[in-house]
């Protein structure tokens, strides 16, 4: 099995690079994706084991990515993390907690990011081992 490869969708490229740093230093592969669209169009070339979505992205919100995404590929559908910056209402996080979906805020730490892909990739994470650093993020 090879290395497990996660989508980073987020419009802010700074968030998707720092994301990108902190999941290829801990043995993930990782690939980028700036708007609805872009991730899905990565989804159908690529098979991904798991995905960290933007709530708020400029030309979809996450809960209508993720409903296509589930169409397309329901694996990934279920280990996917949304994240935000802003409160998100009652609704949103009754959705995510319904597709068993983690969340993440932010700003974020790595460790919250480690900890929230092992509830979604389960057995399957790959427990690469702790580097120095690891509560910056």
């Amino acid at each position: 099995m090879g290395p497990i490869r996660i989508l980073l969708v987020d419009d802010e490229k700074d968030i998707v690079e720092m994301l990108a740093d902190i999941l290829s230093n801990h043995g993930f592969e990782a690939d980028r994706a700036h708007s609805a669209e872009e991730a899905l169009e990565r989804i159908r070339e690529t098979i991904y084991d798991a995905a960290i979505l933007d709530f708020n992205l400029p030309d979809m919100d996450g809960v209508m990515l993720h409903r296509q995404i589930r169409q397309m590929d329901t694996e990934l559908a279920g280990n996917t993390l949304f994240m935000s910056g802003m409160v998100q209402s009652d609704q949103n996080l009754g959705y995510y907690a319904a597709q068993s979906a983690g969340f993440l805020s932010k700003p974020f730490r790595v460790d919250q990011v480690l900890e929230a892909l092992i509830g979604v990739l389960g057995r399957r994470y790959p427990q690469p081992p702790r580097r120095e650093g690891d509560s910056g993020g």
